[in-house]
This record gives structure tokens, C-alpha cells and sequence, in this order.
């Protein structure tokens, strides 16, 4: 375990210590780059790549076989994987079905001999060595720093999650549902009909009197007595036959209640949206109303504290940003995907009106090779017009255009810092050697 947080801990102040620019993950369809800010690249000839720890290592190769990489492009270890996840204190790696782990350095902590592998968040792991997906329960192994494995006790019918306050939730095969530790000892009961993830140290459950929250210990924080309950970073909903009521994202205040029977509840951020009879009200979570409509609005979220609000169909000029506050913040738009601070990606669509005799009314044909993208900002003002295919955040001011003409890395404001050529432009060009411009 020392060897392993001594590496860590080397490697982050490596980074930290290095004057370097931002690498940027840039993938598109066969055709991926590691470069950096300025779109040099860090890595040449792979095919595909994505990040595995933002800002300090990636995979890139081709699907399933990739290597491992620092932010400066260099590979690490030799070994080869399908896949790799992050998991805070190590890698954990696939080759084939079977699971190992690498250290942060790229070189092999566990080999690959596993059907299924967790850190237990300590220098250990969690792990199974039969098959998660038939129906047979599978025993729980504990893995220490050495490499020695002891058979836990446990066994479980849906396999491993991801620990999260050193709990993971687990199905037994009575067909109920309990926590263990990263040690693999019981720590939660296995007494739940359903049992969620542990997050800010609560976790959804059910018994057979309704939905509620419990601690890391099981003890009932919200009793199991409502209908309904879902959970955001930000607050706890519940409902039952009397109505809902709004908790703090710990479920240990109440934050508000509201009297409607029969309604519909989503949780948006810091935000609960009710509809009934086909009306809309938008709350914050001190409990007052932000927004009415007379008829359904979805929500999403958007940046900088914004929601991106429509009242239509998919396709639909009816997609608007709304401010904290509830106010329209700009015109609307037939889509809006959020990017990066103050910057999204507005969509326009051609269609064709026609009446349906089926569905008796008016239908909309859309045309989905007229779809493109362009930039505007929190306010709704453009930046430039709708000519891309794609655009997505790939940095922190950075963005990934990708047009019929190629691939192009802008800035947060879309002007263009290099332009490359991918295998499909270049087909469809006639042009070839992958050049770039700007």
C-alpha cells in the first residue's frame, strides 16, 4: 500500500510542478488525437482514446487494445487492455473478461485473473472469480496489497459496484439487499427489498412500507414510508398519497412540503419541478415558486446555474434558457446542449409539415442530414452559425467542431486554432496525408 500512495503521490507532484499546456482528448470516428492546448500532438497513430484521469492520463490504441499515457504523451507500462477505469488509489484494467489493476505509474499492482474487481478504497480490493451475469450467487473476495485473497462470507446475486462511503450495496440470494464494507464485512443489514448507492453518507431503501433513507448503518434517516423518492446532488424528493415533501440532499431537514395529490415530481439540479393536470411549477428549494406554465415543461440542466426549459416536441422551436431566477434568457431554439461556462451548442433542423390521418393532426418530417450545431452564449447570443455536425467541450476553453470539412479545435469563443483532416474527409475529398490548417 505505501508503494502504491508513495507513487501517487510522486506522480501528482510531478504534475503539478510541470509547466505544461492542457492535453486534450480530440475523437471522432476513426480518427482520434492526444495533443495539446494548441492542437500539437502529444501522441500519433491511434485510432481511439479517451481519458482516464483528466489532465494526467489517458488509453489510446484502437477498441480493445489501447496503452496507457501521462499528459505529456509518453507510455506507461507495457501492458494492454480493452478497457481501464480510474479507481482513485489504482487502475482497474480488463484484458479479455478478466480484471487486474495497475498502479498509477502504468506497471501491474494485480494481474488480470478476476471476473470482477473493486478497490476497497485502502491499498485492497474487492473481487469475484465467477460469473456475474448467471443467477447463481458469487462468493465475495477480499484482495490485500500482497496479492492474498480470503473469502469474505458474502456472496452476491448482481455483483460489485463501486464503494462509496466504504459502502457497497449488495443483493443476496434470498433476494434481498444489505451493505458490506471494503473489508467484504457486512456492515448494513441485508434486510431491504431495495438498497441504492451511499452518497454524502445516505442511500436510498424499501421495505415493504414504502421508500425511505438510511444511514452507513442502516439506521432510518427518512422512514420507508413514502411512494415515491428520488434523490440529486442537492436535495431528497418524497412522495405519498398526501403530497410531497422536499428534504436537504442528506435527508435530515425538511425543507418544504407541497399539497398535491397525484402529481408528478423531477428533480432538476437545485430545483423541483411538479406537474399536474397538465400545469407546470418550477420550485427552488426554499420552497418558492420560480416558474408557472399552463402547460408541460421539461427541464434540464444548463451552466452557470441556468436550466434549459421546453414546452414542444423534439424538433420543435420550443427549447429556451431560464435564469436562476425563472426568467427567459434567451430567444428559443430547436435544441440546446450545454458545452462549457456561459457556451452552448444551439441545433436548427429542416422538416416538412404533413397531416396524419393515424394520429389526426399535424406531423413534422424531420430531415436529420439538415442537422448542424453552432455556438452562442448564456444569453443566447451567437458565436457561429450552424455548420457542424458536432461540437463538444474538450478543455477548459477549449472545443471540438467536427464539420464535413474535417476536425477542427476552436476556442471558447469558436475561433479556429487548427483544422485536421479525418479518414472520412479525406475519402471524400480525395485529399490524403491527414494535413492541418489553421
Amino acid at each position: 500500500m505505501r508503494r502504491r500512495i508513495s507513487l501517487l503521490v510522486i506522480m501528482l507532484l510531478a504534475l503539478v510542478g510541470m509547466a505544461r499546456a492542457e492535453t486534450l482528448c480530440l475523437v471522432t470516428e476513426g480518427w482520434a488525437r492526444l495533443t495539446d492546448e494548441a492542437g500539437t500532438a502529444l501522441v500519433e497513430g491511434v485510432k481511439d482514446a479517451f481519458p482516464v484521469r483528466e489532465g494526467a492520463l489517458y488509453a489510446a490504441g484502437e477498441k480493445g487494445k489501447y496503452r496507457l499515457y501521462d499528459a505529456r504523451g509518453s507510455l506507461l507500462g507495457d501492458t494492454e487492455f480493452a478497457m481501464i477505469d480510474d479507481a482513485g488509489d489504482c487502475l482497474i484494467y480488463r484484458v479479455g473478461r478478466l480484471y487486474g489493476a495497475l498502479d498509477m505509474t502504468g506497471n501491474p499492482a494485480l494481474p488480470a485473473r478476476w471476473t470482477q474487481l473493486v478497490s476497497d478504497g485502502a491499498g485492497g480490493w474487492l473481487a469475484l472469480n465467477t460469473d456475474p451475469l448467471d443467477e447463481a450467487p458469487d462468493n465475495i473476495y477480499h484482495i490485500d496489497i500482497f496479492g492474498n485473497a480470503v473469502d469474505t462470507g458474502a456472496s452476491s446475486l448482481n455483483g460489485l459496484a463501486w464503494l462509496s462511503d466504504d459502502r457497497m450495496p449488495i443483493l443476496t440470494a434470498d433476494g434481498r439487499c444489505g451493505a458490506i464494507d471494503g473489508r467484504g464485512a457486512w456492515a448494513v443489514d441485508p434486510v431491504w427489498l431495495t438498497l441504492g448507492p451511499f452518497e454524502g453518507g445516505v442511500a436510498k431503501a424499501a421495505d415493504e412500507d414504502g421508500l425511505g433513507l438510511i444511514d452507513v448503518n442502516g439506521a432510518s434517516v427518512i422512514p420507508p414510508i413514502y411512494d415515491w423518492l428520488e434523490r440529486s446532488e442537492d436535495c431528497v424528493a418524497a412522495k405519498d398519497s398526501t403530497g410531497i415533501d422536499v428534504y436537504s440532499a442528506d435527508g435530515r431537514r425538511l425543507l418544504f412540503s407541497v399539497a398535491e395529490e397525484d402529481a408528478e415530481v423531477a428533480l432538476i439540479d437545485r430545483y423541483v419541478a411538479i406537474y399536474r393536470d397538465g400545469k407546470t411549477r418550477l420550485y427552488d428549494l426554499n420552497g418558492a415558486v420560480i416558474y408557472e406554465s399552463e402547460r408541460p415543461v421539461a427541464f434540464a440542466p444548463g451552466v452557470d446555474g441556468q436550466l434549459i426549459a421546453s414546452d414542444g416536441k423534439w424538433g420543435e422551436v420550443c427549447v429556451w434558457l431560464m435564469d436562476p431566477d425563472g426568467s427567459a434568457a434567451s430567444g428559443r431554439c430547436q435544441r440546446l446542449v450545454p458545452l462549457m461556462p456561459g457556451r452552448y451548442a444551439y441545433m436548427t433542423m429542416e422538416g416538412i409539415e404533413y397531416y396524419s390521418d393515424t394520429l389526426d393532426g399535424v406531423q413534422t418530417s424531420w430531415n436529420y442530414d439538415s442537422l448542424r450545431f453552432g455556438l452562442m452564449d448564456g444569453a443566447g447570443n451567437e458565436l457561429t452559425p450552424a455548420e457542424y455536425m458536432e461540437i463538444r467541450a474538450v478543455g477548459e476553453n477549449r472545443l471540438l467542431m467536427i464539420s464535413e470539412a474535417g476536425v477542427t479545435l476552436a476556442d471558447g469563443d469558436g475561433n479556429v486554432i487548427k483544422t485536421w483532416l479525418t479518414p472520412q474527409t479525406e475519402a471524400a475529398t480525395g485529399e490524403a496525408g491527414g494535413g492541418a490548417t489553421g
